[in-house]
């Protein structure tokens, strides 16, 4: 199970509320990797935050979906398991790279 809302401001300090408000001052109105279908509306920042034993990632506005080229998903794949060690996740972690069909 997870938890989710549709506050984006809940919860979120003024120092995060400020790092999102000026990361997506930088992106408006951006397509840095081109418009990927027709509902594509643009960058969108995103913040991967430790949150009361939970990791969480919060949104500057509802959003139905959000795309990643494969460098940006691996490194939201690692802020991932950064945030989770510093929820205090000991399990341990094994990445097979490379395809697993022969």
């Amino acid at each position: 199970m997870s938890h989710h809302g549709n506050n984006p401001f809940e919860g979120e300090t003024p120092e995060q509320r400020e790092d999102m408000h000026n990361a997506m001052k930088k992106l408006l109105g951006e397509f840095p990797d081109g418009k990927l279908n027709a509902s594509d509306e643009g960058a969108l920042a995103v913040m991967i935050v430790a949150e009361n034993g939970r990791v969480t990632i919060r949104f500057p506005k509802p959003v139905a979906w959000i795309g990643f080229t494969p460098e940006q998903a691996l490194g939201i794949a690692s802020s991932l398991i950064d945030k989770a060690r510093q929820c205090g996740s000991v399990v341990p972690l094994v990445l097979r790279v490379g395809s697993t069909t022969p």
